[in-house]
């Protein structure tokens, strides 16, 4: 396995460091038929970043199943990759740990069965039958997890498109952590028969320490609906009072993230039919301005964006996925401070697999973030590629070395090699949001205990390269 200590270099007389990123396909991990979402994390209590995927083939019965990495970003099936093998249509999967017992677990939802759905894990690899959260749900699509009440606990969000007008509807299951959730709360209700909610994503958008709720209506609009925990001290939701962006023609994906890198929270969708990838700088209960990434001349049919920073630059990235069989499979636009990211976008793979689900991690353990995605063609299923980027231009005799360990780390980091002490000191969620701002020394304790479980990204005042550790 590769040696699981992070470090960083920075030039101390004052040059710049450069990066070249590529990425090389690794590994087709499985020819998984209809692979349809992706979602990754520790599976089996062995501190190390694991796969798990889901297939959508209408008509037929589908699957869930995970692939055991060994840390090196070999991935493998084991006796116990088969999680469902009677579930249908899954179009929610994620990952989180709901019992606090043995590690995450798989949440799940069944658009042709109407329901939402957990698998328990047992903490070597095996997952409990499935258990059912809530009654029927008329069409149950995207789904998110996260501490919405702030009680500690992991809870529920999902769409539900609704077959039968007047079924949309956007709502929450509160967790008891230890497996159990209260009766299902709707955040909004109700809609038009083909224009209901169809996507989902979750996060602080208005920077109050609370969840928010950003949903993509299928072919009407964008709307933000703000957790007003912190303001009453209930979770329940208000909707933003001005609608993001509307008049699309089929909205796949829209996700929360930082697309410019001045720290605050943007929105992103993509419209599988028009072509156009957009972000918008929002303000809360304000105007929303547009900014195009992508249109139709690039990638016809998008599939799937995510935001992060695969060049290493403290910069988020926009990454980007071909729906389709006719462009480029999978293409990234370089960030930058301040500013939307580059319009030329940079070519890495063009498989034509119909790629609809990315998951964004480091999966080798060498620093750098890598890219997975599953291809919706019965002969691609599952890939993943390493991120090979270089630091180009250092002069050993001109640089110094700052560790930090333990990595990964379950309630404290050190930081080992600090010239000066009381250094200011930022760590980053994978979406760019800051999650604990203090001071460090070399070879003092950073306490970390209150951060969910990922990977974070750490920042010290006056050093110009980034840190990235991962929270068990």
């Amino acid at each position: 396995m590769k040696t699981k200590l992070l470090t960083l270099f920075f030039l101390t007389i004052g040059y710049l460091s450069f990066t070249q990123t590529n990425f090389a396909e690794i590994q087709n991990i499985g020819t998984a038929n209809k692979a349809w979402r992706i979602a990754s994390g520790d599976l089996d209590g062995d501190n190390i970043i694991d796969l798990a995927i889901a297939g959508f083939d209408t008509g037929a019965v589908d699957y869930i199943r995970w692939y055991k990495n060994d840390g090196n970003g070999n991935f493998t099936e084991t006796s116990t990759s088969l999680v469902s093998s009677t579930i249908d249509d899954v179009d929610g999967l994620t990952i989180a740990d709901i019992d606090g017992q043995h590690g995450n677990d798989i949440i799940a939802t069944s658009q042709a069965q109407d329901k939402l759905i957990y698998f328990l894990s047992d903490g070597a690899g095996g997952f409990n039958p499935e258990v059912q959260v809530g009654g029927a749900i008329d069409y149950a699509g995207q789904v998110v997890a996260g501490d919405i009440n702030k009680d500690g606990n992991i809870d529920i969000a999902l769409v539900s498109w609704g077959v039968v007008v007047g079924d949309e509807k956007v709502s929450w299951f509160s967790g008891d952590g230890l497996g159990g959730f209260t009766a299902e709360t709707d955040i909004a209700s109700g809609g038009t028969d083909g224009s209901g909610p169809w996507t989902i994503d979750i996060g602080d958008f208005d920077g109050d320490t609370d969840l928010d709720i950003l949903v993509g209506y299928y072919s009407s609009g964008i709307e933000i609906y703000y957790n007003q925990y912190i303001e009453t001290g209930s979770a329940t939701f208000i909707k933003d009072t001005v609608t993001v962006d509307s008049g699309f023609s089929y909205l796949i994906q829209t996700i929360f993230g930082d697309v410019n890198n001045d720290g605050i929270m943007d929105v992103v969708k993509v419209d599988n039919s028009s072509g156009d990838v957009e972000w918008y700088s929002k303000i809360k209960n304000g105007a929303s301005t547009a900014y195009m990434i992508s249109d139709e001349t690039i990638i016809d049919r998008p599939g799937a964006v995510a935001i992060a920073d695969v060049d290493n630059d403290t910069y988020n990235d926009v990454i980007l996925t071909d729906g389709g069989s006719v462009d480029t499979a999978l293409i990234w636009f370089k960030g930058a401070s301040n500013t939307s990211p580059s319009t030329t976008p940079v070519f890495e793979d063009d498989s034509n697999h119909q790629l609809f689900s990315l998951s964004i991690d480091d999966f080798d353990y060498d620093g750098y973030l890598d890219i997975a995605y599953t291809g919706y063609f019965s002969s691609s299923g599952v890939n993943w590629y390493e991120n090979e980027t270089d630091i180009l231009s250092l002069n050993e005799n001109e640089i110094e070395l700052i560790t930090v360990y333990p990595n990964p780390a379950k309630n404290e980091i050190i930081f080992k090699g600090l010239q000066v002490n009381n250094k200011n000191l930022i760590i980053f969620d994978i979406l760019g949001k800051e999650v604990i701002k203090t001071s460090v020394s070399n070879n003092n304790n950073i306490d970390i205990s209150i951060l969910q479980s990922g990977l974070y990204f750490v920042k010290i005042e006056g050093i110009n390269k980034t840190m990235k550790f991962l929270k068990e």
